[in-house]
């Protein structure tokens, strides 16, 4: 490579970049918006919270330190939403916080005294036992909206008050019950009896078993030529009526040409009679014989039209014959139907 004027100055570009990236890459990333520190403070906030309502609502403190805990996992706030389910009356949950404690807390201090309370607590908790007298495939078990199908046999601690028990399996009917649990100490047994069968469907008409089936009867195939046959009556109807018109108009003609013969003595070329009716009588016969020629002719042309529009209208296709196979218990052929 030749050097050039521009060397230098394209070696001190790539020379920048090259700092510029390396100092990039040394550089921490910035971090994106923390939602941590955001979770911390209101699970700060919450826990607050539940400090001030121990004392004057003990249900409101429970859930506050129950959403502080959800936020920002800590023993302390786990500790205080233990001793606030005790207060609550709410043993078994108590129970199952301090316990955990016992095991997981590093503060010895508070490990020992979360173990001396689940201990002192431990007589005093309410059990469930389920006992399933016939146990199907299956068979699932539901407690409110939780399912302890797998607590079936095990007196399981729960909290006092009022649950529905449901059992349900396919195929089977299922089964409810409302039980209350109450009684410090106690054990609640609930006998599930067995399940009833749930009623099988009805099978269908045909026991499922005919492959085709018959169509049903068509109806009466469309006409394509009425419209055309009902203009062609009514054509000749018209004509019928012209017809009629033109002879009455032609028999009055020929009787005031009649006429005006009678006024002027036999002949109206040499009328020796009152020569201005028999004008009037010759007028109105040439009136009438104008309607009578109109009416013949508009009368023949309609006949005659109607007649050629009802004889060409096309008639309805004849049925032609369908075979459709039958297939059914016992029993194999054809169905034959259509106009032979």
């Amino acid at each position: 490579m030749v050097p050039t004027a521009r060397t230098p100055r394209v070696l001190a570009t790539l020379v920048a970049s090259f700092v510029a990236t390396a100092v990039t890459l040394a550089t921490p990333a910035r971090a994106q918006p923390d939602d941590v520190a955001q979770k911390k403070a209101a699970a700060e906030a919450a826990f607050r919270q539940g400090k001030e309502l121990i004392n004057t609502n003990v249900a409101g403190a429970c859930a506050a330190f129950k959403q502080s805990l959800e936020l920002d996992a800590q023993f302390g706030t786990q500790y205080n939403l233990a001793l606030c389910y005790e207060k609550l009356g709410t043993l078994a949950s108590a129970w199952g916080e301090l316990t955990e404690l016992a095991a997981k807390d590093p503060n010895p201090a508070r490990r020992a005294d979360a173990e001396k309370r689940a201990k002192a607590l431990e007589p005093r908790l309410v059990r469930l036992l389920i006992v399933v007298q016939g146990k199907v495939p299956g068979m699932r078990i539901m407690r409110e909206d939780s399912d302890v199908t797998a607590f079936m046999g095990v007196a399981t601690p729960v909290d006092p008050g009022m649950s529905r028990l449901v059992a349900s399996a396919p195929g089977y009917k299922p089964w409810a019950l409302d039980v209350t649990l109450a009684g410090e100490g106690t054990t609640i047994t609930v006998d599930v009896p067995p399940l009833e069968k749930a009623p099988e469907p009805p099978p269908p008409p045909d026991g499922g078993k005919d492959v085709f089936r018959t169509p049903l009867p068509a109806g009466p195939a469309p006409d394509p030529g009425a419209g055309r046959r009902r203009l062609g009556l009514i054509m000749g109807g018209v004509g019928v009526v012209g017809l009629g018109a033109g002879v009455v108009f032609g028999l009055g003609a020929r009787a005031a040409f009649a006429d005006a013969d009678a006024t002027c003595g036999g002949d109206v070329a040499d009328c020796r009679g009152d020569a201005s009716l028999a004008v009037d009588d010759i007028d109105s016969a040439r009136q009438k014989a104008l309607f009578a020629n109109i009416g013949v002719g508009v009368g023949a042309a309609a006949l005659i039209g109607g007649t050629i529009l009802y004889l060409t209208a096309p008639k309805a296709a004849e049925t032609l014959p369908s075979v459709t196979p039958s297939v059914g218990d016992g029993r194999a052929g054809v169905v034959i139907s259509g106009r032979f």
